[in-house]
């Protein structure tokens, strides 16, 4: 057999990115996989020794690892050109996030109900939530969810964007799910970075997504449901279901949920920490500010400040919340926040768009605009979601009232108006805008002005 092919597997792994390893002796090469060597750990050997030369010339050499604990500098980071020399196996504000403290401000619930939904004014949070009450239903017990159970459902080829926790960046080239699932099965100790799975969307995945149902609210609040046409040939957008994936001290800096999105988040195993800050005007546009800086992840948000009245405003409400295995979380339209990892966690959860919430979906849709965030980062497909959601209660004005709860029907419709009218003004110059208009977009608008005056 040639030297170059894998004795184990004679060549049956070649098709897969599997990783490889010569004998220091025969200079024979192997898979790393068929030997169950983790490709992180292939850095370790000083010499290594295959089954047959270890009986020869003794047990495989590796390099000496001492036991005083020390910092482990992302050199990643630096050679990318970050100016400063960085901790890797922990993020640099986590410090900051632990020490935060501030008066908590959750609604406490044991139900979810559309009626609590209208209301909402702040975060829900359901401790150890009974699948029955809130009506959800999980595709199997929580005890016996895995990552082998997760990489069964969606296939071990399945892509993955993985997040360097340090950078707060996409890893590429991208990962296949089976070296996330090799990576989250590794040892706290042996894993060579922090990184993070933050958005598998899951609905087609057999069983893990099908068989899933999201809580009665979620359900009767989300507003693609309602307007968007099952026979429509553009496919509704997969935003719903989510399985995050994460490992022991990862940490996702402060951001607002894509569109405005409000999000419902179901602890399976591990646990998680929250550090929140109300969508009010002032925090908004501190956090715009944020946004711009060069500089921003090195920023800590709470920190940072804009001038009003030629003094400095600073975030203002914050605080932190915890969930155990079991806790079920909404959070409402706006809020930002930074989440923490405590233990190693699988979480299921989603996002989605609500009529009551429109005047603070449009405003992060600015937000977002005005920050550049990327295409791939934003609600798919919002605007065409924006004109069906005008055409359906323009056509149901009864479920209208019923929809927005306590929230300012006029308002609504103001705002919902102009951007629509900056929406269809845009699309004479812009061909993707112009993909997600209707077919008779000025008689949509008239309708909505016509209706603002019956309010």
């Amino acid at each position: 057999m040639s030297k170059d092919e894998c004795p184990i597997c004679a060549g049956a792994y070649d098709d897969y990115n599997v990783m490889w390893i010569q004998c220091s002796k025969c200079k024979q090469w192997l898979h790393s996989k068929c030997l169950e060597i983790p490709d992180h750990n292939l850095g370790d050997f000083i010499s290594y020794h295959c089954k047959t030369c270890a009986h020869k010339y003794g047990p495989s050499k590796y390099k000496r690892k001492s036991k005083r604990s020390r910092v482990s500098i992302d050199y990643v980071a630096l050679n990318e050109g970050d100016a400063f020399a960085l901790d890797k196996a922990s993020h640099f504000q986590l410090p900051k996030f632990l020490q935060f403290t501030g008066e908590k401000n959750i609604s406490i619930q044991r139900d979810l109900t559309k009626d609590q939904a209208l209301w909402m004014e702040k975060p829900i949070l359901v401790p150890n939530a009974d699948c029955n009450l809130v009506d959800m239903k999980l595709p199997r017990p929580r005890k016996e969810f895995t990552i082998d159970y997760i990489t069964e459902c969606c296939g071990p080829e399945e892509p993955v964007e993985v997040m360097d926790v340090i950078s707060q960046q996409g890893v590429t080239p991208g990962w296949k799910l089976h070296q996330w699932r090799e990576y989250f099965k590794t040892d706290e100790a042996h894993r060579d970075r922090l990184r993070n799975v933050i958005s598998l969307e899951i609905s087609n995945a057999p069983e893990l997504g099908t068989e899933f149902e999201r809580p009665k609210m979620v359900r009767d609040m989300d507003l693609v449901d309602k307007v968007w046409d099952k026979d429509d040939k553009q496919e509704r957008s997969k935003v719903t279901k989510y399985c995050l994936m994460s490992v022991k001290d990862s940490f996702t800096d402060f951001h607002i949920d894509f569109g405005g999105t409000s999000v419902y988040y179901t602890v399976i195993k591990g646990c998680k920490s929250f550090l929140m800050f109300p969508p009010t005007q002032d925090n908004l546009d501190i956090y715009t500010s944020w946004c711009l800086e060069p500089n921003q992840n090195f920023i800590w948000y709470p920190e940072h400040f804009i001038f009003r009245n030629k003094e400095k405003v600073y975030p203002t409400g914050g605080f932190k919340v915890s969930l155990q295995p079991g806790d079920l979380f909404i959070i409402p339209s706006g809020w930002i926040h930074c989440v923490h990892t405590p233990q190693d966690s699988l979480v299921l959860g989603g996002n989605y768009l609500t009529l009551r919430d429109m005047p603070t979906q449009l405003k992060i849709y600015d937000i977002e605009r005005i920050t550049k965030v990327p295409t791939k980062f934003r609600f798919p497909m919002f605007n065409k979601v924006i004109w069906l959601s005008a055409i359906y209660y323009a056509n149901h004005k009864d479920e209208f009232a019923e929809d927005i709860g306590r929230a300012k029907g006029l308002e609504i419709i103001r705002v919902w108006v102009q951007h629509l009218e900056r929406h269809l003004e845009s699309s004479k110059t812009n061909q993707g805008a112009k993909a997600s208009l209707p077919k008779n977009p000025a008689q949509v608008l008239q309708t909505l002005r016509t209706w603002t005056n019956e309010i």
